[in-house]
């Protein structure tokens, strides 16, 4: 039997090595500890919401945003697109669920087919696309996704 060379002892060693460190990593894949577990929620018109709330969403609607709101024993969530100089978009929750460490929601800004009389020029009309979502009140931070 032939004995194998320092050099391809030290070759082989550092193969074995990243081998380890890449299944001990996982692949690097930073996944949703634990089991999704769909939450309740509705989704609040302007006159349902908390005065409060309100003053911010209008503070800070212009620019993109995302944050939580808690009052009593609810929690809204809210997402703000900014700015759009056009009619004809909408805000969808395309999920939102509960992990053990986190809760998770993923909203996209949905562009309708346009029409002519959706394109307006610059400055002559705005639109501020948010959602509000009221749900129970957890104890875990909320994890956006916005598109």
């Amino acid at each position: 039997m032939r004995k194998l060379s320092l050099l391809t002892k030290a070759a082989l060693f550092i193969m074995l090595l990243f081998c380890g460190i890449f299944v001990m990593s996982g692949c690097g894949n930073k996944e949703q500890e634990g089991e999704k577990k769909h939450i309740d929620f509705t989704v609040c018109a302007r006159e349902n919401l908390p005065e409060e709330l309100y003053s911010i969403i209008e503070e800070k609607k212009d620019k993109v945003c995302k944050f939580t709101y808690t009052n009593g024993s609810f929690m809204y969530i809210v997402v703000c697109y900014g700015e759009k100089e056009r009619a004809n978009v909408n805000v969808v929750v395309n999920d939102l669920f509960l992990t053990s460490n986190a809760i998770y929601i993923d909203t996209t800004l949905k562009t309708d087919k346009a029409t002519a009389a959706d394109y307006v020029a610059k400055g002559d009309y705005s639109m501020y696309p948010y959602i509000v979502l009221k749900c129970e009140k957890y104890d875990v931070p909320v994890v956006f996704d916005i598109d």
